[in-house]
């Protein structure tokens, strides 16, 4: 059986290429031992695996495990955020190009297929590819080669395909914004990782990481009291595991003393107006008040732009013409930064 702590790759670049040490997973919950159950069967075979879960429960580390407890484990562990770029540079990132594909295109580049060619090819957010960048993917699984854009011949690849997906997915194929044939093609293994919510037994082991962790960043010893964990044991943690790291290092960064207690943890999910306040005391403009409900649209879908579409009313054409309009990033870092105007 796997290891109570199961290997996984650093997040938070579009595209990434990991080796050595990296973070973990904890749990000793039924649910998370059926997960490492999961996985251990997953990482022997060398077909497509599908991870599907929420935003912030760890879907990376459990592709970095099937890596690494696979027989690829020598051999490249490549990630890409599907979410994180336009089209045509995800198209460039995954199957290359040749010089003069596009303006941008200054010198031929070898895919991600490419380079993770041997070992494994982890598709984060595979569900906000759009229809044409699906198909393409299907192709490229169906005949494992890959044609660079540009280039009058395809490029022969043994790549295995992990792929992540947040949200619905069962509602995401009725409705047609996900591929069904491109389902079945990447369930090969279909794992679901747990929300917090499933396993709060879990939450002391994690605390004490995540407080050991912190505590050597700011160079001081800090712990965190029985009333403390179990005060953190009653939340809802939406943001899951991600959301408790957070949490965690706030609270130690800016604990007065050597002990964080229960009457120091205040958590209050998503933005919100302070106690009675209305959302429009500040009478913003209707522009203002759209761009609001965008940002927070956004952070409450984590950045997925068809979520964000759905939740809207809107394509994601439209989306896009909204955040530039409003001048509202809608992935990656500067969303988060984007955070303070958001008050709804």
């Amino acid at each position: 059986m796997l290891s109570r702590r199961l290997p996984a790759p650093d997040g938070g670049e579009p595209s990434e290429r990991s080796a050595g040490a990296s973070p973990t997973m904890l749990g000793r919950s039924p649910v998370m031992l059926d997960l490492y159950d999961k996985v251990a069967q997953a990482a022997s075979g060398t077909g497509p695996v599908l991870i599907v879960g929420e935003s912030g429960t760890g879907k990376g580390l459990v592709a970095r495990a099937l890596h690494t407890r696979g027989t690829r484990a020598s051999q490249p562990f490549v990630s890409l955020n599907c979410a994180a770029m336009p089209d045509l540079l995800v198209e460039s990132a995954l199957f290359g190009h040749v010089r003069g594909a596009f303006p941008a295109a200054v010198t031929d580049r070898a895919g991600l297929f490419v380079e993770a060619r041997g070992g494994t090819l982890f598709l984060d957010n595979v569900t906000e590819l759009s229809d044409a960048l699906q198909a393409k993917l299907l192709r490229a699984l169906q005949e494992r080669e890959v044609c660079p854009l540009g280039a009058a011949s395809a490029v022969s690849v043994d790549t295995r395909i992990v792929a992540a997906a947040s949200g619905d997915l069962d509602r995401d194929i009725a409705s047609g914004q996900f591929r069904q044939d491109l389902f079945y093609r990447l369930a090969v293994f279909h794992i679901r990782v747990p929300p917090l919510r499933d396993r709060p037994q879990d939450i002391p082991l994690l605390v004490e990481h995540f407080v050991h962790g912190a505590s050597t960043r700011v160079g001081r010893d800090v712990t965190i009291s029985a009333g403390a964990i179990a005060r953190l044991r009653q939340l809802s943690w939406p943001g899951n595991v991600r959301e408790l790291e957070n949490v965690i290092e706030r609270l130690v960064a800016s604990a007065r003393n050597h002990v964080v207690d229960a009457a120091d943890i205040v958590v209050d999910g998503a933005p919100s107006p302070s106690a009675g306040a209305h959302p429009f005391a500040d009478m913003p403009t209707l522009d203002e008040l759209e761009r609001r409900y965008l940002v927070y649209a956004l952070q409450r879908f984590a950045g997925n732009r068809t979520r964000t579409a759905a939740a809207l009313g809107i394509d994601r054409r439209t989306l896009y013409r909204m955040s530039a309009r409003l001048g509202v990033p809608i992935t990656g870092a500067e969303l988060q930064g984007a955070n303070g105007a958001a008050h709804l």
